[in-house]
C-alpha cells in the first residue's frame, strides 16, 4: 500500500497529500479494472478448457457458445454459456445425474433442478427409467440419463484459487 505523508500545519502538504490520494484512488481504479478483465479472460478460457476436459463436446455447440465479457460501465466480467443444453450438461440429467451431482441438493432446489422428472419419463420392462429421444439419423434412443460435468462450477474453484495470485500480480505493478 502507499504511504503518504501531510504535515497538516502546512496547507502546500495538505494540497500534495490530496493530489497524492487523487493519483493514488485512479491507480487503484485502474488496477481493478485489469483484475476484472483479465478473472473474466481466464475464466473464458477456463470453461472452454473444462468443457473439452470433461468430454462435454459432441457437436462443438456447446463450447462455441462460452462468452466472455467484460463491462467497463460496471466494472464486472460476465462469463455465460448459451447454448440450450448448458444445465443439463452441467448438473447432469435422469437417474445417471442423480447418482454423481456436483453439488447439494439446496443449490439443485435453488435452481429448480431436478433428476428423473417429466412426463417423457418412464420404466422399462426391465426396470430401467428414462426417456427415448430423436437421434440425427431418424431413429431413436433411450437413455437413463447423463452424469454431471461441472465446467462452470469447476471454472468457479479454478479462478477462486487464481484470484490471489492474479491481485498480487496486477497491484504490484
Amino acid at each position: 500500500m502507499k504511504s503518504i505523508s501531510v504535515n497538516i500545519l502546512d496547507p502546500k502538504s495538505v494540497e500534495k497529500a490530496i493530489k497524492q490520494l487523487d493519483e493514488y484512488k485512479k491507480e487503484v481504479e485502474t488496477k481493478t479494472r485489469e483484475l476484472a478483465q483479465r478473472l473474466t479472460d481466464l475464466g473464458a478460457e477456463v470453461v472452454r478448457m473444462k468443457i473439452v476436459e470433461m468430454g462435454a463436446v459432441d457437436s462443438g455447440e456447446l463450447l462455441s457458445s462460452v462468452e466472455g465479457y467484460y463491462s467497463p460501465t460496471l466494472n464486472a466480467g460476465f462469463i455465460r454459456v448459451t447454448s440450450d443444453h448448458v444445465a443439463f450438461v452441467e448438473f447432469g440429467t435422469g437417474i445417471v445425474g442423480q447418482a454423481s451431482p456436483h453439488t447439494s441438493g439446496e443449490y439443485l432446489s435453488k435452481a429448480s433442478w431436478g433428476y428423473a422428472t417429466g412426463s417423457k419419463i418412464f420404466t422399462t420392462q426391465d426396470g430401467r427409467v428414462g426417456w427415448i429421444y430423436p437421434t440425427d439419423d431418424g431413429g431413436f434412443r433411450f437413455t437413463e440419463g447423463m452424469q454431471s460435468r461441472p465446467f462452470m462450477y469447476e471454472t468457479a474453484l479454478e479462478l477462486e484459487r487464481q484470484y490471489e495470485k492474479i491481485a498480487r500480480e496486477v497491484f504490484a505493478k
